[in-house]
């Protein structure tokens, strides 16, 4: 176990953080930040030589086998084949990858015998809860392992997570295969383990706690790869992107390509958070098929793509949203008009499309269309451009100009 050394003496309380040790929380979470959403091939000596502390401080004989995989969707099929159930990998799975990628997993990856289990992975050792109720430490540990989770999750945890436990045998489908147990899911493993390993790492550099082997291997681990599967007899570990592109918050998004790419060929495509199906980025999809997406969030992201190719009203046109009223002068506007669209099969719910000429002249001399949502209450355009600002259709109807 990691050895709680207290300078003051065991069983005191530890002294308040000092102002350094305070310093040093957005330096770690930087660190582990960038661990999480590093871009360029994994350190795989370093990672392996961690993996081996790993199972021999929890007790373990390092694996037989280890396993280099190209990508997070590549480990998750590895680890189904892995537990036996590669009759069980979904088509969907299969179809994210490159065909050649797909069949070299199956060369690659032993199947026999299957293993159903994962070793246990906890950086923080028990015998941590005085600094957890501590007013100083715990809220510097809770908000460091928060920060750096919320950043690794919505920068590419959450979405890599939920597109390989989609893709994934589901715990209906391994009853087919009742003597395999299932394994634990990808899901946010790997931002919650980022956020624990941060804390582990600024207690170390704090001289509050010296890591064990264990957590010493994890810490490596967490430098040097991406997403792993540690089980009884192999040790499954993959590679990190070669691209990663973010908008201003944050989030994944790339307008005209992937916003993740790997190794091996998988990718994942997004829109401001949003993972989106491959096709609708392509130029020629129609309108219709983006717009009759079953995910809400992705029909709202596709109406957002497609409305900056095409225009808002080429848009409504060509999906058949019925016109709600007529258009009407816009009295913020002089020389522009509104008009007003019925897209409750878009947003499953009663709402209205707001369509609009910008009141301000880009660079370009030209101005820009946009679309704002609106309750489905009202079906006046000039009434709606005043409720989104506020006013009422009086207040509006005044305006010398809206911007």
């Amino acid at each position: 176990m990691a050895d709680l050394r207290p300078a003051h003496g065991h069983g005191r309380p530890l002294p308040a953080p000092t102002p350094e040790q305070q310093a040093l929380l957005r330096s770690v979470s930087a660190e582990w930040v960038g661990h999480g959403l590093a871009v360029g091939p994994a350190d795989r000596a370093a990672a392996e030589a961690g993996v081996h502390d790993v199972y021999l401080g929890a007790g373990r004989e390092p694996p037989e086998h280890v396993i280099w995989l190209g990508s997070p969707m590549a480990g998750g099929i590895g680890a189904d084949i892995r537990a036996g159930r590669l009759p069980l990998v979904s088509r969907r799975a299969w179809r994210s990858l490159p065909e050649q990628t797909g069949a070299a997993i199956v060369d690659q990856v032993p199947q026999d015998p299957p293993e159903t289990d994962l070793i246990m992975l906890d950086p923080l050792p028990p015998g941590l809860d005085h600094l957890k109720r501590d007013p100083g430490w715990g809220g510097l540990l809770g908000r460091l392992g928060r920060d750096v989770t919320a950043a690794v999750e919505t920068g590419l945890g959450g979405a890599l997570g939920a597109a390989v436990d989609q893709a994934a045998a589901t715990l209906q489908d391994a009853q087919q295969l009742p003597e395999v147990a299932a394994l634990p899911r990808l899901g946010a493993f790997r931002p919650r383990m980022l956020g624990q390993l941060a804390r582990l790492d600024l207690l170390a550099r704090c001289g509050v706690l010296e890591p064990d082997r264990h957590g010493r291997g994890l810490l490596q681990v967490g430098r040097a790869a991406g997403e792993w599967w540690p089980m009884r007899d192999s040790v499954i570990l993959t590679e990190r992107p070669t691209e990663l592109h973010h908008d201003a918050e944050g989030r994944l998004h790339h307008p005209s390509g992937p916003a993740v790419r790997y190794p091996d060929g998988w990718c994942l495509w997004a829109w401001h958070g949003v993972t989106m199906p491959r096709q609708i980025f392509e130029d020629d999809v129609p309108i219709r098929r983006a717009v009759s997406l079953r995910n809400s969030e992705q029909r709202r992201c596709a109406v957002e793509m497609l409305a900056g190719r095409a225009g808002w009203h080429r848009l409504v046109g060509e999906a058949g949203w019925p016109r709600v009223g007529q258009e009407a002068p816009d009295p913020g506007n002089p020389g522009q008009v509104l008009s007003l669209w019925c897209v409750e099969e878009l947003y499953d719910d009663h709402l209205h499309l707001l369509l609009m000429i910008n009141g301000t002249v880009e660079r370009d001399g030209t101005r820009r269309e946009f679309g704002e949502l609106v309750p489905g209450w009202i079906r006046d355009p000039v009434q709606a451009a005043a409720w989104q600002i506020g006013l009422t259709s009086r207040q509006y109807r005044e305006t010398v100009r809206r911007t």
